[in-house]
């Protein structure tokens, strides 16, 4: 038989092709590229376009083909780029082991308005403010978050992307809405399965806008549980007659608007200097997030991370980091979680 009597299509023949020229990566890109519309149907320009990024990939552990593509002329921002999750910190490595949790991280301090007692910003280039030191506190508590900033130059850089995105659509809580389902779509369709997300490991809800984004997010995507500290309390009040229910607030005590914690009976977790002054406010230690995102009630969090010298809270903060890590794997199994988040989200069934 004759080769070409096979009636090999044209779509196949430039799939095998293109198939060939990257043959030997991990991942199908010509299917992705093709899902997102960014193939020309030119097999050598496609092939370039695809290998310069499986490039970058490799070179880069942190490169997102979908976040990073700003500067292409085959990328539109508003459109195409993605923002960036994170899997489970150190914090959230049992709630993850568990029931499968991401975060999503914005500049701390900088998308923070209403934060007081612990506003803190890192230097956006990471480089030094006029009086010479690296960080800025505007309260007395330094925020561990701008304090990963000033270590994590990654960090730094993507929760700047994450709101440059963002900023695309400041005003237009669809828009921010459709970025936010996007980013997700991606990010589960190439990493492992995940039932949590946590709004704001850094940074806060900066405008009402953007608040309105991630009900409308959480409501797109009612198999997942949603949940925040947050200090917006005005927007979160605006809102209390269409809170979804997998989506799930916690107020940081120690804002500019606390009185709405008792004006409007909202839950709260309050920073603790100890696990005594927790006990004499009889308030439960969260040490894992599994309080924030799956019980109900107010909670305590131990005072931790980097703090000025002029708190003078090493020795403090030495004994909170080991009764965190002493109590962190402290969580219920996989069936309890499963049974908790029923509560909230949709299609999570009992494991037998």
């Amino acid at each position: 038989m004759h080769v070409n009597s096979l009636r090999i299509t044209e779509e196949e023949r430039y799939q095998g092709q293109l198939s060939l020229l990257l043959e030997g990566e991990e991942r199908d890109w010509a299917r992705l590229f093709s899902k997102f519309g960014k193939l020309s149907r030119d097999i050598h320009e496609d092939a370039r376009f695809i290998t310069e990024f499986v490039r970058l990939l490799q070179e880069d552990e942190n490169f997102d083909p979908f976040g990073h593509l700003q500067a292409n002329n085959k990328i539109d921002i508003k459109r195409d780029c993605v923002l960036s999750f994170g899997r489970g910190n150190e914090k959230l490595k049992y709630l993850n082991k568990e029931a499968g949790v991401i975060h999503f991280s914005l500049p701390a301090g900088y998308t923070c308005p209403f934060a007081q007692i612990c506003r803190s910003i890192a230097h956006k280039k990471g480089g030094k403010f006029p009086t010479g030191s690296s960080i800025k506190d505007f309260g007395t508590i330094r925020c561990y978050a701008a304090s990963a900033e000033l270590y994590s130059p990654e960090a730094r850089k993507a929760r700047w992307r994450n709101f440059d995105l963002l900023l695309a659509f400041k005003n237009n809580s669809d828009k921010m809405a459709d970025l936010i389902e996007r980013s997700l779509r991606y990010y589960e369709e190439n990493n492992p399965r995940f039932l949590l997300v946590r709004i704001h490991e850094a940074g806060d809800f900066f405008n009402q806008d953007y608040f309105d984004a991630w009900l409308n997010a959480a409501e797109r995507y009612p198999n997942k549980l949603f949940y925040a500290y947050t200090k917006a309390l005005p927007f979160w009040v605006k809102r209390l007659d269409k809170i979804p229910r997998n989506f799930r607030l916690i107020a940081s005590l120690g804002g500019k608007h606390d009185e709405l914690i008792d004006e409007y009976g909202l839950r709260y977790a309050e920073i603790v200097n100890d696990k005594n002054e927790a006990a004499l406010k009889k308030l439960p230690i969260d040490p894992n997030d599994y309080y924030a995102a799956l019980e109900n009630g107010n909670f305590a969090l131990l005072l931790h991370g980097v703090q000025p010298a002029a708190a003078k809270a090493g020795p403090q903060l030495k004994a909170n980091a080991a009764d965190i890590k002493k109590y962190a794997p402290s969580i219920p199994n996989r069936r309890d979680i499963l049974t908790k988040l029923k509560q909230y989200v949709s299609g999570v069934e009992d494991e037998g």
